[in-house]
């Protein structure tokens, strides 16, 4: 009996649609994380404002000295608390903001109706897990370990709240609902239902009868007949995972205390997974956690505040903890990377290579030392060269322990650029002033001022350079200008393009045509997305891209995801290009 082979194509392997479905994580978190920095600035530059609290009567005693009318502390009041809010208002309701951008970011078109879908769901969990709820029906009267109460069973050293401290209240207190109903990762969780719900329910047909509830107008109410069965599995097991998030922060807090060195080392190793998961795109998952989640503070009115980001910008000054895991991003950021960016112009082959190389990334050294975005710099060698990729996570986490062990102390609310180190001086000057006890010595309190930045970045900056120096040439590392990946006359994209369409198709740059052109046509594109510095595209067939063209073109890199999906670095035009190639999709190329 002959046998014969099958020609029957496999589909994509389960570790290929796992990374292809996680890499969109990247993508759709930079929807609300985008709005960050405004919010950011406003909080800081609201923060630097006059305002003074008229209900006090030693305050508007001094005011009437210094000559300061009624009227005139009113409107600086007024202004101070405008610019304030209007920042404020973003980071707290981040986990609303995060179900919206999921929701409308993992629907399969985008749609703003899963957006609103994941919008009511996220009210319905915020109001069936907050305290009073579901959570305190099955675990109220349960004593867990980690509560405090007194000789009464109220929850002690807690001046807000003189609950009974049984169940998760005794753990979390007046804190409870920050803990288990607002929280940046019921967002997350809430968007992807909802959008899975979307994806799957859009064009479910209903009975004439209900004609007007079909389509996409179905999805909002079987948001919320869902939410309200899977909340009461919800409610049975996330206020474990909220109390195992809790531990770690009392960990991470509380255990290493105001010892520098185990949050130096707590930095260092983040920094150094940080910096593993950027080429999946997956950083954006340790991140939240470690800026929204972690830490345990308390803002000036006594309001909890969760998260290294927001610990900084809202934690009192005294004894204020944030920062510890943002500074250390600085030196790598605005100095670290810049060098291996000089780095390849320095070990280019030539002086036309050099030339080239400095066309490429002298802007991307510029921009990775003014924002803190790096995915120009870190896409050009991180696939081609993974040993000195990995010597660069590694030095990221080092660098991130020194800073952590100066005690150094500072946040961005993008990225840790110049732009932002500047805007964090006021914030960092003032915690080291007002912290006796975290900087119980002038020597501490020299050491943890954040001008140290600066030369703590320009060693970092010349380990970076002598170190990839050493491996480039030991190793013969092909990086850009190099051996094999010598780069192209940037002319080179005009000559692949045909700028003008034929009319009524539109008209492309290019750079675009040339991309199109690339990735086989828009026949073989099935999806179009972008993040900052990235186009993620799905292709029908992976065999009709070609790589060496998108190079040509002016891409930075190609990252291959699964058999369908892949990403073009192309720095921060990316947004840019996405929309014009997806505006004209119906083109033929």
């Amino acid at each position: 009996m002959r046998l014969q082979h099958s020609n029957k194509v496999k589909g994509p392997s389960f570790f290929s649609n796992l990374m292809s479905r996680l890499g969109k994580i990247g993508k759709v978190l930079l929807f609300p994380i985008a709005v960050l920095p405004i919010a950011a600035i406003l909080l800081r530059v609201g923060a630097q404002l006059p305002s003074f609290d008229l209900s006090k009567a030693d305050v508007v005693e001094q005011i009437h000295k210094l000559g300061i009318t009624d009227s005139e502390v009113t409107f600086m009041n007024f202004v101070s608390m405008i610019v304030m809010k209007s920042g404020g208002i973003v980071f707290d309701n981040l986990p609303i903001l995060f179900a919206l951008a999921i929701g409308f970011g993992f629907a399969k078109d985008s749609r703003g109706e899963a957006a609103f879908a994941a919008g009511i769901s996220m009210l319905l969990l915020m109001f069936f897990m907050r305290q009073g709820g579901f959570v305190d029906t099955i675990y109220g009267k349960i004593v867990l370990p980690g509560a405090q109460f007194d000789e009464m069973g109220r929850r002690a050293g807690d001046p807000d709240f003189a609950g009974i401290a049984s169940g998760f209240v005794g753990v979390f207190g007046s804190k409870y609902n920050a803990a288990l109903s607002n929280n940046v990762l019921n967002g997350i969780i809430v968007g992807s239902v909802s959008a899975f719900i979307y994806n799957r329910f859009t064009n479910v047909e209903v009975p004439k009868i209900l004609g007007f509830f079909s389509g996409r107008r179905l999805i909002p109410s079987i948001v919320i007949l869902i939410t309200g069965v899977w909340t009461i599995l919800y409610a049975v097991i996330f206020p474990w995972i909220g109390y195992l998030f809790y531990e770690i922060s009392v960990f991470l807090y509380s255990t290493a205390g105001n010892n520098r060195w185990g949050r130096s080392a707590v930095m260092g190793a983040y920094g150094i997974i940080n910096r593993l998961l950027l080429p999946f795109g997956l950083h954006h998952i340790p991140n939240n956690l470690f800026w929204f989640q972690l830490g345990d503070w308390v803002d000036a009115n006594g309001n909890p505040v969760y998260g290294d980001i927001n610990i900084f910008i809202s934690g009192k000054a005294a004894e204020n903890p944030g920062g510890i895991f943002q500074s250390g991003f600085f030196p790598v950021m605005m100095f670290g990377l810049p060098a291996i960016a000089f780095l390849f112009w320095f070990t280019a082959e030539n002086k036309e290579q050099r030339r080239r190389v400095f066309a490429i990334f002298g802007s991307a050294a510029i921009v990775s030392f003014l924002t803190g975005i790096t995915e120009p710099i870190e896409f050009a060698f991180m696939f081609i060269s993974p040993l000195l990729y990995v010597c660069h996570a590694i030095l990221t986490g080092i660098f991130g322990f020194i800073s952590g062990a100066f005690g150094i102390q500072l946040g961005f609310g993008f990225s840790a650029g110049f732009m932002d180190y500047l805007l964090s001086i006021p914030k960092s000057m003032e915690i080291i002033n007002n912290s006796p006890i975290r900087f119980s010595t002038e020597t501490m309190k020299i050491f943890a001022n954040p001008g140290w930045i600066i030369p703590i970045g320009l060693v970092c900056a010349t380990t970076y350079f002598f170190t990839g120096y050493g491996l480039i040439k030991y190793f013969n590392l092909q990086t850009p200008g190099r051996g094999q990946n010598l780069l192209e006359d940037p002319s080179a994209a005009k000559e692949l393009a045909s700028a003008t369409l034929d009319k009524g198709n539109g008209i492309l740059s290019p750079k675009a045509y040339a991309i199109v052109k690339a990735l086989g046509g828009y026949e073989n594109i099935t999806t179009f997305n972008n993040c900052t510095t990235r186009l993620r595209y799905s292709v029908k067939e992976m065999n009709k891209v070609d790589q060496a063209a998108l190079k040509k073109a002016g891409a930075m890199g190609v990252i291959k995801i699964s058999d369908n999906d892949l990403q073009i670095i192309v720095g921060t035009d990316a947004d840019r290009l996405n929309c014009e190639i997806e505006n004209n999709k119906n083109a033929k190329i």
